[in-house]
């Protein structure tokens, strides 16, 4: 007995869970062939795009071309205001997005601009289609298509187009047959390899987008079809349920074309003019596919909750533009969208790591959003076949009654998620947690010394290398007030960057680890008598510095930044006004004092201990702003929401940090060099980086739960 394809796809999606949780991460070796697959989709969805779009709009004559303009724009619009409202209604569940660094010193908004223009427009073909640029294959298949639309004698142009037409049709249906070992792989891969607590962090995303899809294919748009046309509730969802059940299944919005002119040619037995109906419905279809996929709008609800997850909050102006350009962009195919989510990405200058999250959650929304696309393809496709034939009937009083059910619906659910339900961002602890442990693989031992009472003696030679060779044990200065370079994590234990680097340099050296506090206005004292042989806590070298220590070459670079409470920050965005300004009170401390002083003449300044918490001023209310250094400052201002680092592209000068030794050791201080140069090159400083400063924690998970490997212990 030969099974329907649903079926199979039902088949292949819980054989590929099983298979999967079977085998964990083993299950990746499947990932080429489910690359395969998805790279054949796109190579067949963007030419159709392309060719449909022409051969619909050219195979017109100008005056059937205005009049569906006519009649299809008012609906045209309807839908996609109908995915826009939603999409703010769920937006405005989400708390309001904090600030992470604010540039003060670029004007993102008209280069945001000026990017957007040249994604749209089809300046090169060739080159959009090679690189997924849907928007502006759109945009060269409408404009050709318009052109094909008033040329006479046409039909030898319409005919190869037609068969081209045809062809990437055939080939999507070969790839529909096969369609159930692509979502069978897919699956496997998602269900073996992704952490689920991952996916829990984008868990309002996820569910988010579901409750979307579903308010919009099984309210909103049954509403519409009911308010303008003689269709029923019951009647409208037998129709999604004819058309769009397969593509939900497949993840195939293409499966939707021949269900949709099969279910119309039905629909016309309704008709008086039934060839005439047929005709028009195969004309218009191509081009509601490409411009009525309301589902990939939905990339937009994706960037939205990444801004409040990454802290990287829009401007009104920039949401404007961002919704604006979001309906060309959503142009096209599902399986572009996301080409079209890594552009925005790029553009918007949000963590590369979004990538990574949208492809984890599309694992669950992915079928949702073909769902959502082909009911919208049908409901536009009905609309202006029922315009065209002055069918439209128009029950504004039943529209706006539901409608008014909607938003009170959307008012009451977004009052009680917000009171009721908390979401933590990214930033949320970040750090907070981290341990060195979960970086290094058998750690020295290591003895941390907290106050001047406890501390060893001074070992006070003048060849700190020698002695830690003969002694066994290495010296290292450290501090607690420097995330995330040295600070205790919320176990109470050091950790750090710089701590990290400690540890590893007392492995390499085959030393235990005795750490001792820096008093950093004591530092060079502390050097001199040897009570530790190296600082390292961030510590900047400067033109001071340089003349009474060796130092290292520096291992960071940074810039200086201002912190303001983000309720002010208005007040520090003009630079210069600020280095004018007489009222200006800001706190800082040790090597910052010369720049503080050099680009605030005016400004009152207090200096801190560099042992003392520098923002506390700041948080008293005492001073308007503080002057640190860039990632410290954002550390910190991740636990301390109120406030903001503010960048003035390094116009307040930079800061090096480099380790410190004793005036005179300059064999120990080779030997970090060299050290330091060993670990860069061993992909040991990458590590650091992306677990200390970029906060990757992903990269040192344990292996996947599996079947395989926890139950069965058939390997390790």
């Amino acid at each position: 007995m030969k099974i329907s394809l649903g079926y199979q796809v039902l088949f292949a999606v819980f054989l590929g869970i099983l298979t999967g949780l079977f085998l964990g991460s083993f299950s990746s070796v499947l990932q080429p062939i489910g690359d395969i697959y998805t790279m054949l989709l796109q190579m067949a969805a963007l030419p159709y795009i392309c060719l449909s779009l022409i051969h619909g709009i050219g195979s017109m004559t100008p005056s059937l071309g205005k009049k569906l303009l006519q009649r299809g724009w008012f609906f045209w619009l309807i839908l996609w205001g109908s995915v826009f409202f939603v999409i703010y209604a769920l937006s405005f569940m989400i708390p309001r997005p904090l600030f992470t660094i604010i540039d003060a010193s670029s004007n993102e908004e008209k280069q945001l601009i000026r990017n957007f223009l040249n994604y749209l427009v089809p300046k090169n073909p060739l080159y959009d289609l090679v690189n997924n640029i849907i928007p502006a294959i759109v945009a060269f298949g409408l404009i050709f298509g318009i052109a094909l639309m008033h040329l006479r004698a046409k039909e030898p142009l319409l005919s190869i187009v037609e068969r081209g037409t045809q062809l990437v049709e055939k080939i999507l249906l070969w790839l529909a047959i096969i369609s159930p070992l692509g979502i069978f792989i897919r699956c496997a891969v998602a269900f073996g390899t992704i952490y689920f607590e991952e996916i829990s962090s984008i868990g309002f995303y996820v569910m988010g987008f579901i409750f979307a899809s579903l308010v919009l294919t099984f309210w909103i748009l049954p509403l519409l079809l009911s308010s303008f046309t003689a269709f029923s509730y019951r009647e409208t969802l037998k129709a999604f349920r004819s058309v769009c059940l397969l593509p939900f299944a497949t993840g195939l919005p293409t499966l939707a074309l021949p269900l949709a002119i099969t279910y119309m040619k039905t629909l016309s037995q309704r008709t008086r003019e039934k060839d005439h109906f047929d005709s028009l419905s195969q004309t218009a279809l191509p081009i509601c596919y490409s411009l009525g996929q309301i589902g990939n709008c939905m990339a937009l609800f994706f960037i939205l909750f990444i801004s409040f997850f990454f802290r990287h909050p829009f401007s009104g102006w920039e949401k404007a533009i961002l919704s604006i350009f979001m309906i060309p962009m959503s142009f096209g195919s599902s399986t572009t969208s996301l080409s079209v989510v890594s552009y925005l990405i790029e553009q918007l200058r949000l963590p590369i790591e979004s990538i990574a999250l949208f492809k984890q959650g599309a694992v669950i929304t992915l079928n949702f959003q073909v769902l959502m696309s082909s009911a919208s393809i049908l409901t536009f496709l009905i609309l202006v076949i029922y315009s065209y034939y002055n069918r439209i009937q128009w029950r504004w009083k039943y529209f706006l009654i539901h409608f008014s059910c909607l938003c009170l619906t959307f008012i009451l659910a977004i009052g009680f998620f917000r009171k009721n339900v908390s979401m933590n961002d990214y930033f949320n602890r970040k750090n907070a947690d981290f341990q060195v442990a979960d970086v290094l693989s058998f750690p020295v031992h290591a003895k941390i010394f907290q106050g001047m009472s406890e501390q060893p003696r001074g070992s006070n030679t003048s060849d700190p290398f020698a002695h830690i060779l003969r002694s066994g044990v290495l010296r290292v200065g450290y501090s607690t007030l420097d995330p995330p370079y040295s600070y205790l994590n919320q176990q109470g234990e050091l950790c750090g960057y710089d701590i990290a680097y400690a540890y590893q340099l007392a492995k390499d050296l085959d030393c235990t680890l005795e750490l001792i506090p820096i008093r950093f206005e004591d530092l060079l004292h502390q050097l001199e008598i040897g009570e530790f042989d190296v600082a390292m806590a961030s510590v900047i070298m400067d033109e001071e510095r340089i003349k009474t220590m060796e130092f290292t070459a520096f291992y960071k670079e940074e810039d200086f930044v201002l912190v303001a409470l983000t309720a002010h920050r208005a007040r520090f965005l003009d630079l210069r006004a600020l280095e004018k300004n007489a009222s200006l009170r800001l706190v800082t401390y040790g090597s910052l004092i010369i720049p503080a002083r050099r680009h605030f003449p005016l400004a009152s300044i207090e200096i801190m201990n560099n042992n003392d918490p520098l923002l506390e001023p700041l948080l008293q209310g005492k001073v308007d702003g503080a002057l640190w250094t860039r990632v410290q400052a954002s550390a910190w201002c991740g636990s301390h929401v109120d406030f903001v680092p503010l960048d003035y592209g390094g116009a307040l000068g930079k800061c090096f940090f480099a380790y410190p030794v004793k005036l005179g050791a300059s064999t120990w201080a080779s030997f970090l060099n060299h050290w330091l140069v060993l670990k860069s090159q061993d992909g040991f400083q990458d590590a650091m980086v992306r677990y200390w400063i970029e906060g990757e924690k992903g990269k040192n998970l344990e292996p996947r739960w599996s079947i395989l490997r926890n139950i069965l212990h058939w390997v390790d």
